[in-house]
C-alpha cells in the first residue's frame, strides 16, 4: 500500500517527506539531548550555587576577622575603610545564603538561621568594641567573647557546606538509576530512527537515483551516436516517470534525424571536395601568374643592374651617385635576402645609416642623423626589419613636412645587471597630436580597432613581433607631443648563454 502510494507522488513530495522524516529526527533528537542535559544539571546547578555561596560567607569571614585584628593593630583610617568593606561582603554573603524552607529542608534551614541569628550578634559586639565609648579595658574584656562568637559562625557554616555537599549527593544518588537507563533509551531511539531513515533512502534510491542513472547511461551512449540500447522502464507514475517516456521517444526521433543529417551530410562532402578540386585549379594558376612576374623582376638582375651603375659613376668620378647606389642595393639586399628573426644590432644600425644617408642626399642639411651606441656592441642582437621602419616613419611623419628639417636621433643602452638593451628613435619634428598619439596606440595594441583609419601598421607589427619574441620585458612604447617632437622607446632582452632558440613567428 506504501509502495504504491510512493511511485504515484511526485518527486517534490518524495524529497519533501524525505526531508520532513531528517527534520523530525533531528528534533527529537535535540529535545531528548536538551531534556537530559536540563534534568541532568538543573539540580546540580542550583545545589553548586548554594556550595558557592556557603564557601563565600566562610570566605567573606575570614577577611572580616582579618581585617579587624588589623584595624586592631593598626588603628589607621585604610585599615577603618578595609574593614568595612569586609563587613559589607559578609552582610552580602549572608544575604545570599539559601532560606527557603520548602528548597533546603528543615535542617539546613535551621543551620542557616543560626547563623544570621549568630551573625547579628557578632555584628552588635564588634560594632560596640569598635565605638569610640569604649575604653582599653572593656575593649580587652569582649575580645574574647568576640572570639568565641566569631569560631561558632565558622563551625555553623562549616555544617552548613556539609549539608549542602550531602544534600547534593542525595539527590545524585535518586536520580543515579534513570542516568544509567537514559543511554539505552538514546540508543534504542536512534537505532529505530536509523532503520527508518534506512528504509526510506532505499525507496529513495530504488523511485529517483536508479531512473536518473539509467537515463545518465543512456544519454552518455547517444552521445557516442550509439542507439542500440533498449528502451529505459520505471515503475514510476511521476514526473520522472513521464520524463523517461518522453526521453524514449527523443531517442528515436533523435535516431531519425541523425540519419538524416548524415546522408545530407555526405552529399555536402561531394560537394565540397568538388569545390576544393576547383578552388585547388584556381591556385596553381595563380601561383603561375605570380612566378612569371617574378621571372620579370628578378633582383639579381636588379643587383646586377644597381652594381654596373655604381661601378659606371666610380669611372665617370661620381662619388656621391656610387655611393647612393650603394647604399640603394645594400637596403634592397638586407630585404629580400634576410630571413632571420634576430640579427646582430651593426647590421640594423647599418642599414639605417644607409636609408639616412639617401635621405640626406634628398632632404639636404635640412636632415641631421645622431648615433650614439656603447663601444662594444658586436654581442647585441634585436629583431631584424626594426631600425628602419622607425628611421622612416621619423622622416615621413616628423620631418619631411617641417620647413626648418630637424634631428634624428638613435641612442642604445645595455642594462647589464638586467641584461636588458634600450633602444630611443627620437626626432624633433612635428610630433603627434595627443587625439592622434591616443588612437596610434590604440591601433597598435589592437589592430581590430580604428580598422578604418590607416595608421599604425608599420608600428604595430614591430611591436607584435616584439611581445612574441620577448613575451617577459619585450616593449615598444611612443611618446611625443605636438610640435615638440616624438620619441620610440624600445626594451629588447637579451638571450642568456646556452638559452633556447626562439620559435619561428608564423603570420607577423
Amino acid at each position: 500500500m506504501f509502495k504504491r502510494q510512493w511511485w504515484r507522488m511526485s518527486i517534490d513530495r518524495k524529497v519533501q517527506s524525505f526531508a520532513a522524516v531528517i527534520v523530525f529526527i533531528i528534533l527529537v533528537s535535540a529535545g531528548f539531548a536538551m531534556f537530559t542535559m536540563n534534568y541532568s544539571l538543573r539540580d546540580y546547578g542550583q545545589l553548586l550555587d548554594e556550595n558557592r555561596a556557603c564557601q563565600s560567607f566562610m570566605k567573606a569571614m575570614e577577611e572580616e576577622g582579618l581585617a579587624f585584628d588589623g584595624y586592631v593593630s593598626a588603628g589607621t583610617e585604610t585599615a577603618r575603610d578595609m574593614l568595612e568593606k569586609a563587613i559589607h561582603r559578609t552582610e552580602r554573603s549572608i544575604e545570599a545564603l539559601p532560606f527557603d524552607y520548602e528548597i533546603i529542608g528543615a535542617e539546613r534551614y535551621a543551620r542557616t538561621w543560626n547563623i544570621r541569628n549568630a551573625y547579628q550578634q557578632y555584628a552588635a559586639l564588634r560594632d560596640e568594641m569598635l565605638s569610640e565609648s569604649t575604653n582599653r579595658t572593656d575593649f580587652l574584656k569582649r575580645l574574647n567573647e568576640y572570639n568565641q562568637r566569631e569560631d561558632y559562625l565558622e563551625q555553623y557554616s562549616r555544617r552548613l557546606l556539609q549539608l549542602t555537599v550531602e544534600a547534593g549527593s542525595s539527590a545524585y544518588t535518586e536520580k543515579l538509576p534513570l542516568f544509567r537507563v537514559l543511554p539505552f533509551i538514546f540508543i534504542n531511539f536512534t537505532l529505530i530512527m536509523l532503520v527508518i531513515v534506512v528504509e526510506m533512502g532505499s525507496v529513495m534510491k530504488e523511485s529517483i537515483a536508479k531512473p536518473v542513472r539509467e537515463l545518465s547511461q543512456e544519454a552518455q551512449r547517444i552521445a557516442r551516436s550509439d542507439f542500440s540500447g533498449e528502451d529505459i522502464h520505471v515503475e514510476n507514475r511521476d514526473d520522472l516517470g513521464e520524463l523517461v517516456s518522453i526521453f524514449n521517444d527523443m531517442k528515436h526521433a533523435m535516431e531519425e534525424n541523425i540519419q538524416t543529417i548524415q546522408e545530407n551530410h555526405r552529399m555536402t562532402e561531394l560537394l565540397q571536395q568538388e569545390k576544393l578540386e576547383n578552388s585547388e585549379m584556381e591556385k596553381r594558376l595563380n601561383a603561375n601568374r605570380l612566378e612569371l612576374l617574378k621571372s620579370q623582376i628578378n633582383p639579381h638582375f636588379l643587383f646586377n643592374t644597381l652594381n654596373m651603375i655604381g661601378s659606371m659613376a666610380d669611372l665617370e668620378d661620381a662619388p656621391t651617385t656610387e655611393k647612393m647606389t650603394q647604399s640603394l642595393a645594400q637596403l634592397f639586399r638586407y630585404n629580400l635576402n634576410t630571413r632571420e628573426q634576430i640579427v646582430p644590432i651593426e647590421m640594423e644600425l647599418r642599414i639605417a645609416e644607409n636609408y639616412m644617408y639617401l635621405q640626406k642626399m634628398r632632404f639636404g642639411s635640412r636632415i641631421q642623423y645622431q648615433v650614439n651606441t656603447p663601444e662594444d656592441v658586436s654581442h647585441i642582437r634585436i629583431p631584424s626589419f626594426t631600425m628602419q621602419p622607425l628611421v622612416e616613419n621619423a622622416i615621413v611623419h616628423g620631418l619631411s613636412k617641417k620647413e626648418q628639417g630637424g634631428t634624428v636621433s638613435v641612442t642604445v643602452t645595455e642594462d647589464s645587471t638586467s641584461e636588458i638593451v634600450t633602444l630611443l628613435i627620437e626626432d624633433d619634428g612635428l610630433g603627434i597630436a595627443e587625439e592622434r598619439l591616443s588612437a596610434l596606440n590604440a591601433r597598435m595594441h589592437n589592430p581590430e580597432e580604428n580598422k578604418t583609419a590607416r595608421i599604425g601598421i608599420g608600428l604595430g607589427n614591430i611591436y607584435r613581433r616584439i611581445r612574441t619574441l620577448y613575451p617577459e620585458g619585450g616593449d615598444l612604447r611612443i611618446d611625443a607631443k605636438e610640435g615638440v617632437g616624438t620619441r620610440i622607446t624600445l626594451t629588447i632582452p637579451q638571450e642568456r648563454e646556452g638559452a633556447e632558440p626562439r620559435p619561428a613567428l608564423e603570420g607577423v
